[in-house]
């Protein structure tokens, strides 16, 4: 028996862009017309917003996040900034036979990186579920050749429903560390109104 994620949701501000699910939709037309809402957003906020830009970067942003292939991905897009301030994705982590019981300890134990030093990890309780947040910065991928590797600063929640045997898992990542402070904020609220 499979765990019913029919009804996985999340609740945000209309500054999180919901990203298509692999494969159902053109991503080319979507782009286009998100692109125009966004720059229709940005107007009402006082702000300039260029629909091509934003076009071919919601384009990029949609297409990184499906090669992961969350249950659900968002992008960040703040008014008057032509690309993704942050991805947020919502996926689900099943036992198999390796792991029969998905624990909280499993999920930091196999989330967590030491990139940096040890990583902020705690043990919380939502709505849904106990859980653990884990607050990082690690390397990522290097975008050119000979360019350097960024860092990728991430918030990660993992929590056990209790009437699944899956854990629900919610990962927000960024790179401009400017950001991290207002999207802990921001992060914790929507990890609240986590549903299933």
């Amino acid at each position: 028996m499979t765990d019913d994620l029919s009804n996985l949701g999340l609740e945000c501000s209309e500054d999180w862009v919901p990203f298509p699910l692999a494969g159902s939709v053109d991503l080319d037309y979507w782009a286009k017309h998100q692109a125009n809402e966004l720059v229709e957003r940005f107007a009402r906020d006082g702000e300039a917003g260029d629909a091509r830009l934003l076009a071919r970067d919601l384009k990029r942003a949609a297409a990184d996040s499906h090669t992961r292939e969350p249950l659900g991905a968002f992008g960040w897009y703040l008014s008057g900034h032509n690309s993704v301030a942050a991805i947020l994705e919502l996926d689900a982590i099943h036992p198999d036979a390796t792991y029969p019981e998905v624990t909280l300890s499993l999920l930091a134990d196999h989330m967590k990186s030491t990139d940096f030093g040890e990583p902020d990890v705690r043990d919380v309780r939502l709505p849904l579920g106990d859980a653990v947040r884990i607050r990082q910065n690690f390397v990522g991928e290097k975008k050119r050749l000979f360019g350097a590797r960024p860092v990728i600063h991430s918030l990660f929640y993992g929590v056990r429903p209790e009437n699944m045997a899956a854990a629900i898992t919610l990962l927000v990542s960024w790179t401009e560390p400017v950001l991290g402070e207002p999207l802990e904020q921001i992060v914790d609220n929507i990890a609240q109104t986590l549903s299933a």
